[in-house]
């Protein structure tokens, strides 16, 4: 922590001499800069042509167009007195008397339109669903129909280069990325974020060293929704479906002067019933038998999610941004199960059956705040921001099984009864500040820093107790329970310098991270570990060169980090009717070279083309291992396949992408996403490889009666595992939108989501003394309703007008709350 705040005052000494130095520069000459706003909308003018004047004779001195921002600045001037002329057409010519000596920041300089009233007039350029940079894709949550009334887990599933498998983990191009909110980690899980929440999301396959090196395939940045036009306007929802489901929720924002509030509430309530099946054949010296085991139950998620805050516009260089969100609920998964043992031919011999359920409630709290300061020189920017994320939990489990005869009596050979339950609680918090600077040098040149440090601190309690049948008590179990303590600390530094010549641009950035772990089983004598990484080094590289006629080529590497989730060091043993999983204190990060060349292509703006090739070469690469062990549990001795993450030897992944958006006619746009790929795992001796592949397409289109049709269809290949695979899968999605009333800001939509029942799960995998078939299938055809209404109203005197007034400027916007 010493070494950080070291760095930390060495930055920030370097930032402050930068500026000094530039002011030093300046020294004997003088400079004016301030920004033109309408005064009506609050919104920044662009393009106004602002002239610097004499006052002895009107003439000019020097003039400008005022920048995309309204931004405007005169450096270079001789010190003393003049008058600022803004003039622009649909507004009033407005003169601004100002004197300087050395520097002088005029601030908000409001102009009016040229009539008193206008009638409001919306000129709307619509955002794609999906947009591609040579750096990165966006992809717009509002555009997407089939994720209404879901959540971020339902929106991913939706995204282009994205795949999200039955338990929500996430992969982009074979890997594991890196997922952040708002740009920061968070104590959220997927399933806890709403979608409509989510303004987009930006998917970095190969980011540069300003991001986190985290991360084996990139970074996956959810950005929730601000809104900050003048006056009050804001958006309820609600929606149920075919799986009695449902979802609410109203978002608010009221802005008026330098003050902007928001405010956004959502209450879902998920049912998800899921079938489970394993069939596994067990090999010993002797014979052979087989397990046939069924799980069927409800996988049911209610939650609340709250946010709320506020952004102060100090001035036109100035903000402060703070917020504070809330999140609770309840995830419980209750399953009933039976197991069947087979003998050699197949035939059952007996069977078992009990339930195997768990209760989880969590709260989750998190706190923002941010300053932003711009300065008179265009992209000139300092930010600064700090995170505070808090999570706690409790979990219930119970966990029974008898068996019986095929004659339905209960027998207690071989396999003795079992009962137990467990109980325990957890708390994570997680620390993030982080501060950035942006200096341009010229039009193509620039350097960007920043410092970053991360603490995470989580602790788990649980206690299981099993019945001893013998005498009727229960007992603790201590290969069930633990009392794990765990600290995470990740501080970074970075600098990178952007540059270019004619059309071939480059940018040279270097990451420098260090780390800290410390885990600890309180409930184990002897069982602590403790790891400090030294300082790591993940240098970036990007090339560039645009040719004539829209298209560019460029060539980028990094180094890049894959840390292990704090559930795959947890020792304790998870253990599920015959099969069993535990975390490895002794993981080790992995480290991989991402290599990418990319092509893009855009055609009349109709058609887009992203086309990449790319290749990752993984050291100490993290995967699950199985192996056949006994477990000592309730006294008793259990044959069990047991799976636990370890560090491969090597893992190697080259392929390619192709990323294709067409508007075939006006009003139709169809996105087009392909990965194929060849990858190889080696790990315990044991090598894998194949050929693997993933395709996703999405259409919408725009029919009459101010409606939207949307279709939504991905394959994924099989996949390749160190000892099996897991099979192809594919589901397709549609959905539709109608608009409603004059404003069009009421709408319905109705989504069909799997409309094959078609999303599962099936692996196989085998070891020395084993093969399995797990096969796993949620409720994923589901019939979605959602209806919303947007209201706003646009009016910059919100707070000022005095009782009885009527008011200028404030047009109804009916439908451009949202």
């Amino acid at each position: 922590m010493k070494k950080m705040w070291k760095i930390v005052l060495v930055t920030l000494c370097g930032v402050m001499a930068m500026l000094h130095v530039q002011a030093q520069q300046g020294e004997g000459q003088a400079e004016i800069m301030g920004k033109l706003l309408d005064e009506q909308t609050g919104k920044p003018v662009e393009y106004a042509s602002v002239a610097l004047l004499s006052p002895k004779d009107s003439s000019v001195v020097t003039g400008m167009l005022s920048r995309g921002n309204g931004d405007f600045d005169f450096r270079g001037i001789k010190p003393g007195n003049y008058i600022l002329k803004i003039f622009f057409i649909g507004y009033e010519t407005h003169f601004h008397a100002v004197s300087v000596k050395k520097s002088t920041d005029v601030g908000n300089i409001k102009i009016k339109t040229t009539a008193r009233a206008l009638n409001t007039v919306e000129v709307v350029g619509e955002r794609p669903a999906f947009q591609m940079q040579i750096d990165k894709r966006v992809f717009n949550v509002d555009k997407n129909l089939s994720s209404v009334g879901g959540t971020a887990t339902d929106v991913l599933r939706q995204v282009p280069s994205v795949n999200v498998d039955i338990d929500g983990n996430v992969s982009v191009r074979n890997g594991s990325p890196t997922i952040f909110v708002d740009g920061r980690p968070s104590t959220l899980t997927l399933d806890q974020i709403p979608a409509d929440a989510i303004a987009n999301i930006e998917v970095v396959t190969n980011p540069s060293a300003k991001y986190d090196a985290e991360g084996m395939s990139g970074i996956l940045n959810i950005v929730l929704k601000k809104n900050r036009r003048a006056g009050i306007n804001g958006l309820i929802s609600a929606g149920y479906t075919s799986t009695k489901s449902s979802n609410a929720g109203v978002d608010l924002n009221v802005r008026q002067g330098k003050v902007n509030v928001f405010l956004n509430y959502s209450l879902r309530d998920r049912k998800s019933p899921m079938r489970q099946h394993m069939f596994r054949k067990n090999i010993s010296a002797d014979t052979t038998t087989y397990l046939d085991q069924y799980q069927d139950g409800d996988f049911g998620r209610r939650f609340q999610s709250g946010r709320f805050g506020f952004d102060w516009f100090i001035d036109n260089r100035n903000t402060i941004t703070l917020s504070q969100g809330l999140v609770g609920g309840d995830f419980n998964n209750l399953n009933e199960q039976t197991a069947y043992d087979l003998d050699e031919h197949q035939q059952r011999v007996r069977y078992g059956q009990g339930r195997n359920d768990s209760r989880h409630s969590f709260r989750n709290y998190t706190t923002q705040v941010g300053y932003k300061r711009t300065f008179a020189k265009e992209g000139r920017e300092l930010t600064a921001d700090f995170t505070y994320n808090r999570a706690n939990n409790r979990n219930n489990n119970d966990y029974t099984l008898q068996y019986y005869d095929m004659q339905g009596s209960p027998i207690n050979t071989p396999n003795q009864p079992e009962q137990r339950y467990g109980k325990g609680s957890g708390n994570t918090t997680y620390y993030t500040g982080q501060i950035d600077f942006v200096n341009p040098l010229n039009e193509k040149s620039k350097i960007e820093a920043g410092l970053r440090t991360t603490s995470r601190v989580f602790n788990n309690v649980l206690n299981t107790m099993g019945k001893d049948f013998a005498t009727g008590e229960y007992l603790l179990d201590s290969a069930l329970s633990n009392n794990y303590h765990y600290n995470e600390q990740i501080n970074a530094a970075y600098a990178s310098y952007t540059g270019g010549f004619g059309n071939f641009g480059y940018q040279a950035g270097l990451r420098a991270e260090q780390s800290f772990y410390s885990g600890e089983m309180r409930n184990v004598k002897d069982a602590a570990y403790s790891i400090d990484y030294p300082i790591s080094l993940f240098p970036s590289l990007y090339l560039s060169q645009k040719f004539k006629g829209d298209h560019e080529l460029q060539l980028n590497y990094s180094r890049r980090i894959q840390r292990p989730w704090f559930r795959d060091l947890l020792p304790n043993i998870e253990y599920n009717a015959n099969s069993a999983r535990r975390g490895n204190p002794a993981l080790a990060p992995e480290f991989t070279n991402s290599f990418e060349l990319s092509y893009m292509k855009d055609f009349d703006r109709k058609h887009n083309v992203l086309a990449s090739v790319y290749f990752r070469n993984t050291n100490n690469a993290i995967t699950n291992f199985y192996v056949d062990t006994v477990l000592t549990l309730d006294g008793q001795e259990r044959n069990v396949v047991l799976s636990y993450p370890i560090n491969a030897d090597k893992r190697n992944s080259y392929g390619a992408e192709l990323t294709v958006r067409n508007t075939i006619l006006p009003g139709w746009d169809v996105t087009t996403n392909v990965n194929l790929a060849q990858t190889s795992i080696s790990a315990e001796g044991l090598d894998n490889s194949g050929f693997v592949w993933f395709g996703k397409i999405n259409s919408n289109t725009k029919l009459p009666w101010s409606t939207t049709l949307q279709v939504t269809g991905e394959y994924e290949s099989r996949q390749i595992l160190p000892q099996g695979e897991e099979a192809p899968e594919y589901q397709i999605d549609v959905a539709l939108r109608k608009d409603f009333f004059k404003k069009k800001n009421f709408t319905v939509t109705v989504a069909l989501n799997d409309i094959f029942n078609t999303d599962r799960d099936l692996s196989w995998t085998k070891t020395t003394f084993s093969e399995s078939e797990r096969y796993r299938k949620r409720a994923s055809r589901e019939l979605r309703v959602n209806l919303s209404w947007r209201f706003g109203k646009m009016d910059t005197n919100l707070f000022k007008r005095k009782r009885g007034e009527g008011g200028e400027g404030g047009g109804d916007m009916g439908g451009d709350g949202f």
